[in-house]
């Protein structure tokens, strides 16, 4: 999707300002929105359902049947027609990411340190040889009574390379990035179909946002740095979500893998 209006890469401070509908992303599915918190603030999912991602600080929650503290790199995730109370002593930040739900599910929080601990959900992928190695924490996956959502976080090696070999789910799936965890490092988001007409081939940095309405979408760290940042994508078709139906760019398969 492209036009007015359209673009494929925001600034963190673009993100704050108000919620992000899929059309601003070229996206058909998925809102995001940057939410800082300091004292208290109600999120509502509406006809959506939710992921909510700690960033920063750490952020109380009340919700109907569940309370608790969700601390740095820990999801939440809202059912849609739910309702949350959000609150933190000093600023967090959260990012907030949605896509239309057709049915009830359950609130759930989902601590990192859970994640990080579970060999079926925390996995590791690519190769040293081809500077690709990269951790990946499966949050809200496969198995995970959502409708559309599919969420979590991935972290490249120094100086290396993620999503290699290139691959792409458009016809499934499309999907956004917010990049955490950079420091001073950047990296290269490369979105393309046609690598002579790439969609967008940009430099981000702490905060940023990259959609990946369709195409393959590699990305690199600059020397000294890592890619880190948390990936949300969205089911075209309600619950058809599988992780890894996925289409490898033919040409970066067996022998560049």
């Amino acid at each position: 999707m492209s036009g007015p209006g359209v673009k494929y890469h925001f600034k963190a401070h673009e993100l704050t300002q108000k919620l992000l509908a899929p059309w601003r992303m070229g996206l058909q599915y998925v809102s995001a929105q940057r939410l800082r918190i300091s004292g208290s603030v109600a999120v509502d999912s509406g006809k959506e359902e939710l992921c909510l991602v700690c960033m920063s600080g750490a952020v109380s929650f009340d919700a109907p049947g569940f309370s608790g503290t969700a601390c740095v790199k820990d999801m939440l995730y809202l059912p849609r027609r739910t309702a949350v109370q959000l609150s933190a002593s000093s600023e967090a930040v959260m990012m907030r990411f949605g896509a239309p739900a057709d049915c009830d599910t359950a609130f759930a929080h989902l601590p990192f340190a859970d994640v990080d601990a579970d060999s079926t959900r925390h996995k590791t992928y690519g190769k040293r040889e081809t500077n690709s190695r990269r951790e990946v924490w499966d949050f809200i996956g496969d198995g995970f009574p959502a409708r559309r959502l599919m969420t979590g976080l991935c972290r490249g090696e120094t100086g290396g390379w993620t999503a290699w070999p290139p691959h792409e789910h458009a016809s499934k799936r499309e999907e956004v990035y917010v990049y955490y965890d950079m420091g001073q490092a950047f990296g290269l988001q490369c979105v393309y179909e046609d690598l002579a007409h790439p969609l967008a081939v940009v430099l981000v940095t702490e905060g940023d946002l990259v959609s990946v309405p369709t195409g393959y979408h590699p990305s690199v760290a600059c020397p000294g740095g890592r890619m880190s940042y948390v990936y949300c994508m969205a089911a075209k078709q309600p619950g058809d979500r599988h992780f890894m139906d996925l289409t490898i760019q033919a040409v970066y398969g067996d022998k560049l893998a």
